[in-house]
């Protein structure tokens, strides 16, 4: 089985319509970094499946989730930073008519981010792949988040391998931005919560080493945008 079928989180309803759109800081007023992403950047609490939590799935605090581990290093440098946090796992489950979602996301948009980090693709179909079309709606979301064109881009792969990753990187090439590889970290069973959830899908999202590791691969990127 690949790591990504033992994700059995499902990426409907991971949080209120409502909910889609939080800010760190917002009143800060130095560079503002938006997170675009799905359960790993942020999973509201489902009791059903034992998660009890409000943060990155499936981080032990809100503190060690890569999102705020980021948010922690990036403030050490400029204590004004603002920051946004994009669930976007809806766009995931409908990647292919991807401009009925953007409206859930305008407040990302109307944030004006100076930095955008795309951590997404899990929740992607996976069957009846369209590579063409996955990169062109990719593009459209990014355009969207990006409304002034002037915020860095910073791509990732999956954390779990997906067939839309070879995607990602085109996309990552083609229009210069970099990419932060995550993939093997998916491969690794210590980058895992494995044993401290029931549920499998749970326990297979990034621990706190994984959670560790996925930030710190993004901040040695974004930290030349500071």
């Amino acid at each position: 089985m690949n790591q990504i079928e033992k994700n059995t989180v499902k990426a409907e309803n991971q949080l209120e319509r409502n909910q889609f759109i939080t800010f760190i800081n917002p009143e800060g007023k130095g560079k503002r970094v938006l997170f675009v992403g799905n359960s790993i950047t942020r999973h509201g609490i489902k009791h059903d499946i034992g998660w009890h939590n409000d943060w990155g799935m499936a981080a032990s605090a809100l503190e060690k989730d890569y999102v705020h581990l980021v948010a922690k290093e990036i403030l050490q440098k400029d204590s004004q930073a603002a920051f946004c946090v994009c669930q976007a796992a809806e766009w995931e489950c409908n990647c292919y008519d991807g401009e009925k979602t953007f409206e859930l996301f305008k407040a990302a948009r109307d944030f004006k981010a100076d930095i955008i980090v795309m951590r997404l693709v899990e929740n992607c179909p996976r069957h009846n792949y369209n590579s063409e079309l996955f990169i062109k709606e990719y593009g459209k979301l990014v355009s969207y988040l990006n409304g002034s064109g002037k915020a860095e881009i910073i791509i990732t792969t999956g954390f779990w391998k997906h067939i839309a990753d070879g995607a990602i990187r085109e996309y990552a090439l083609k229009n210069e931005y970099p990419l932060v590889e995550l993939n093997d970290l998916g491969e690794d069973d210590k980058m895992k919560a494995i044993g401290l959830f029931e549920h499998e899908g749970v326990a297979n999202h990034p621990g706190d080493l994984g959670m560790e590791k996925i930030a710190e691969r993004i901040f040695n990127v974004l930290k030349n945008y500071l």
